[in-house]
């Protein structure tokens, strides 16, 4: 099932050393509230957690989901607006692709949009239907 879009969360690399957690705003451990492709909620990725350090990432799914878990690397440019992110996935639905797609932090929340393998990086944080464009919510994991 393509509900992993891995939820691969993006990156660059100006302004943030992927390396250095303290200057990386997306370092840390997300919930998944919600998830949108293509304009329509995918509700199997809800309560998964991604976690971000120095530059890799994992992709859990809640027990049960049929969406696979996933791995992989990302580079984040803060210094772009909105910042990019660009994700390489090994496992999951996107095995061996890079995502291109933007990202923010707003407090306890980070929201990531990008677009499937082959299409453009997103420039806003919505997923019209037939764009092409997941966007994921996440909350700081306490």
């Amino acid at each position: 099932m393509r509900t992993l879009l891995s939820v691969v969360l993006l990156g660059g690399t100006v302004g943030v050393s992927v390396g250095d957690d303290k200057k990386d705003p997306t370092a840390g451990k997300w919930v998944v509230e919600s998830v949108t492709r293509d304009g329509k909620p995918v509700d199997a990725l809800k309560g998964a957690v991604r976690v971000h350090k120095d530059g890799a990432y994992t992709f859990t799914p809640v027990a049960g989901s049929k969406a696979e878990p996933s791995s992989g690397t990302y580079k984040l440019d803060a210094g772009k607006t909105p910042a990019t992110i660009d994700t390489a996935a090994k496992g999951g639905t996107y095995d061996g692709k890079t995502l291109l797609g933007i990202v923010k932090v707003d407090g306890d929340a980070l929201t990531i949009a990008y677009g499937e393998p082959g299409k453009d990086r997103p420039a806003k944080f919505e997923s019209a239907a037939g764009s092409g464009v997941v966007v994921a919510v996440h909350k700081r994991a306490k």
